[in-house]
């Protein structure tokens, strides 16, 4: 722990900001997947790395969290439906993926600047940074657990 409660510990920053760019990364491949726009290669060459640069950049760049939930949500239990799978769905799956990027933008945005302080800011509440990060780290591993078992554990069948 740092000697300024205000201050945010750097490796949990790094932890935090490393699980949010994994699960991003699992989203989008779900999400391009599902559209239709999974890389295509030939050889070594991507042969519609066009299409997909550009789905990525106008809309999944653009996506809110709440968007990238809706969207995933949909496509978890169309999977879930077409494989008929006995996979029970996770509790409040959207709230879920609002909490794990709520607590990414704590982190992202240091809602708390280093140089506040009690004396300044009487009512400012010291953020649990240790408590955050381990928080996002149980979402990140409900959220990617159910997302692998749903979706990706289908794509072999």
């Amino acid at each position: 722990m740092t000697s300024n409660p205000f201050q945010l510990p750097k490796d949990l920053l790094y932890e935090v900001i490393i699980r949010t760019i994994e699960f991003d990364n699992l989203c989008t491949d779900l999400i391009l997947t599902s559209f239709g726009l999974e890389p295509e290669y030939q050889g070594r060459k991507i042969i519609n790395l066009k299409e997909v640069l550009r789905f990525e950049d106008f809309f999944m760049e653009n996506m809110g969290a709440m968007s990238k939930a809706n969207v995933l949500l949909e496509i978890v239990k169309d999977t879930i439906e077409f494989h008929k799978m006995n996979i029970k769905p996770l509790k409040d799956f959207k709230g879920k993926i609002i909490k794990f990027y709520k607590i990414r933008n704590i982190f992202a945005h240091k809602l708390y600047p280093r140089r506040l302080d009690r004396k300044s800011h009487p009512n400012l509440k010291v953020p649990n940074w240790e408590e955050l990060a381990k928080r996002h780290q149980e979402l990140y591993e409900k959220l990617s657990k159910f997302i692998y078992m749903s979706c990706y554990a289908t794509i072999d069948l």
